[in-house]
């Protein structure tokens, strides 16, 4: 797999299946990953465990797509 250090991934849908997968796939490729849940923060938080256990970083942040990302990119 390509490496992926110095990147940051946005991963949604993480608590289980393909999101998940993908979360834990991009943090051994070495990118930060950004967790976003909507209601699963419990399960949010345990991708986030798993990454981190691993040696990968990653953050869980809950928002819905209506509510829009809470950064800007400049």
């Amino acid at each position: 797999m390509t490496t992926l250090t110095g990147k940051t991934a946005l991963v949604t849908g993480t608590s289980r299946g393909i999101g998940r997968a993908t979360a834990l796939a991009l943090a051994q490729a070495g990118a930060r990953v950004v967790v976003r849940y909507r209601r699963g923060a419990r399960q949010a938080k345990a991708v986030v465990a798993d990454i981190t256990a691993a040696g990968g970083r990653a953050h869980a942040v809950q928002c819905t797509s209506a509510w829009g990302l809470p950064w800007s990119r400049s």
